[in-house]
């Protein structure tokens, strides 16, 4: 599961990152607590570009009734993506990149939950697979979203949680991004666990845990009374 992430880099750097372009003027800033229901920047393929572009966290399927059933799908399980309803076609065609800086998860222990931040050791940002949707209200409100995909955690984040983002090599994201490529065999093949060796993690504050609070200081390493 990922229910909360950060992103800390500039559009030059995602723009240098992905050779994407921003959709019109969009712009964004850093965020070091995106919560489900933020629009953040994904990173898309139309009509052989590739655009940087703002989506609601939480995919709204085209058949919802309502905006809140995106709230309950910020994540889709790699292994049921061709079966479920809502992913089904969104994984034919419409596969997006979600960039982070890192990722946070709770650890339960005998005292409650403890969160930890987890980054790569290789690179300042991961790229998380995802699928977007193009959701209309009743009045006719086009809304962009898209959920982050999920496989199996590696053996160093199984230390906290058992699950984790789906995440590609630069490499990868011709195949990923083409709306046109449509074998899902090969595709569902680059959705397995990062490698362990390049995953690391550490204790951060409880402030991280309400949504309200963001700041650069969430991800400073946890430091006690006798720190």
């Amino acid at each position: 599961m990922c229910g909360r992430y950060v992103l800390k880099a500039t559009l030059q750097e995602l723009e240098r990152k992905y050779g994407a372009v921003p959709e019109g003027t969009y712009s964004f800033d850093a965020n070091y607590n995106v919560a489900p229901s933020l629009p953040m920047p994904v990173v898309l393929e139309r009509e052989g570009r590739r655009l940087i572009a703002p989506h609601r966290w939480g995919l709204i399927p085209f058949w919802a009734d309502s905006v809140n059933t995106g709230y309950s799908m910020i994540n889709a399980r790699a292994e049921s993506l061709a079966q479920k309803k809502s992913f089904s076609k969104p994984f034919r065609s419409q596969r997006c990149v979600v960039p982070a800086s890192g990722f946070y998860e709770w650890q339960k222990t005998g005292s409650g939950k403890i969160p930890h931040y987890i980054t790569l050791k290789s690179s300042p940002l991961m790229t998380f697979a995802g699928l977007y949707e193009e959701w209309t209200s009743p009045e006719g409100e086009v809304i962009p979203s898209f959920t982050i995909i999920t496989t199996e955690a590696n053996k160093t984040v199984q230390e906290l949680h058992d699950r984790m983002p789906a995440m590609l090599l630069d490499e990868e994201l011709d195949a990923w991004l083409n709306p046109g490529n449509s074998d899902l065999s090969a595709l569902h093949d680059l959705l397995r666990p990062w490698p362990d060796n390049d995953i690391r993690f550490y204790r951060v504050g409880q402030e991280v845990n309400n949504a309200r609070n963001s700041g650069e200081h969430l991800i400073e390493p946890y430091r006690d009374l006798f720190s």
